[in-house]
């Protein structure tokens, strides 16, 4: 028998968040249990904890998810039974420990064939200086590491400085390149035993579920959604807009694997943490946000760009709707939780049979009825997350049952 030790992170974001303290006080020495979850949305190798009770607690934390994947093989099970051996409050995890006849055979999670036979022909971003930075900070850490025999006490000091620095930025890198090395680096800081290395190990164990956390609502967004409308991206990219078939790019990005680019048009929070559980590799990564960068840099101008020629009265009269939503409370989340039904059941495409994403069918039919629904996917969310009954849910299409039949029994 071989034990494997995995670390559980995410306790704070689950079932045991609101009772934290109560849970580290019992959890050494209690039983869990993993099981694979391949419906998560955002990474179809995440593997889920289960406590004691039966409570959802977190997922095996990013490091150690291959580690787990051969324990699951060695074992040929579903699950991975054993106990929480640690806890770890500061870094709110704990690890797990169980006991496998052999881990199976070492593959490769996350293949990055696919993202590199994508083909791209659009224009390409400069590097950001943070991205720049982190390319000198990785060189630099492999370099100075080499000469680790020979350090001074104050080269010591500098080097843990640069390595922190270094753990602190990479949140932005959200490609599977930086994973892979933070990866390395904490294989390779583990093998010199040195225990003056044991806290900017533990960071970097922790810097992908940080890294993951913040790509969904946090520093990590802002920053990739400030990189890609900033004035100067778009000047840059607007400048060559002549060099480029804008309806090619398009296609190329509606190209991309797991349909990214239609998730980008959808919900851009969720866009940026599911690129990052990805694992793409660092140029494709920066070729695909190029290239939606020049999409929105071009609609955008297009938008701004003089109207047509004003409609006489009558043609001016009947183009506009006469359709207006009631004002009564609560009327737009649900005529927004209806349409929202009609187009996941595809009741509806764009000119020519074309496919309409869902941004585009919210705003034409927030123009028809005089509303702004640019916004449907935040109005979802919140009362998603709110904890909104699902009858609450379920009300405007039992009403709208109800009127059905009123209306069959009134023939």
């Amino acid at each position: 028998m071989q034990g494997c030790n995995l670390h559980i992170v995410g306790l704070p974001y689950y079932e045991v968040g609101e009772c934290l303290g109560e849970f580290f006080a019992e959890a050494v020495g209690r039983g869990m249990t993993l099981r694979p979850e391949p419906t998560n949305d955002f990474d179809a190798n995440a593997i889920c904890a289960y406590d004691w009770q039966g409570r959802h607690v977190g997922y095996v934390a990013g490091h150690d998810l291959l580690r787990a994947w051969r324990a699951f093989r060695g074992s040929g099970r579903h699950s991975l039974r054993g106990r929480i051996v640690e806890k770890a409050e500061e870094h709110k995890c704990v690890v797990f420990e169980c006991q496998v006849e052999a881990l199976g055979e070492e593959v490769e999670l996350y293949p990055a064939g696919p993202f590199l036979n994508w083909k791209y022909s659009g224009p390409v971003l400069k590097p950001t200086k943070e991205m720049v930075r982190l390319e000198y900070m990785m060189d630099e850490v492999t370099e100075r590491l080499d000469e680790y025999e020979h350090w001074s006490e104050t080269e010591r000091d500098d080097f843990m400085l640069l390595a922190r620095r270094f753990c602190n930025l990479s949140k932005y890198d959200l490609s599977g390149d930086m994973d892979s090395y933070r990866r390395r680096l904490y294989l390779q800081l583990l093998s010199l035993k040195d225990k003056g290395f044991i806290a900017l190990t533990e960071d970097l164990r922790m810097a992908f579920g940080r890294t993951g956390r913040e790509s969904h609502g946090g520093d990590v967004l802002s920053y990739w959604t400030d990189v890609m409308s900033s004035r100067g991206m778009v000047r840059s990219l607007l400048v060559v807009r002549r060099e480029y078939d804008i309806n090619k790019v398009r296609e190329q990005l509606e190209a991309f694997p797991e349909s990214m680019f239609q998730v980008w048009l959808e919900n851009r929070e969720r866009f940026f943490s599911k690129l990052f559980y990805l694992h793409v590799p660092r140029h494709v990564l920066w070729q695909f946000v190029s290239g939606i960068a020049f999409y929105e840099a071009v609609r955008s101008r297009d938008e701004q760009a003089p109207a047509e020629p004003p409609l006489d009265e009558g043609r001016a009269a009947e183009a506009e709707s006469p359709v207006y939503l009631s004002a009564a409370r609560g009327q737009k989340i649900d005529i927004i939780r209806v349409l929202d039904v009609l187009y996941e059941q595809g009741k509806f495409h764009g000119k020519d049979g074309l496919k309409l994403t869902k941004k585009e069918y919210f705003e034409a039919m927030g123009r028809a009825i005089h509303v702004n629904l640019s916004d449907y996917d935040k109005d979802l969310s919140r009362s998603l997350s709110d904890s909104t009954a699902m009858e609450k849910h379920l009300k405007v299409f039992e009403e709208m049952r109800q009127k059905m039949i009123e209306i069959f029994n009134s023939k």
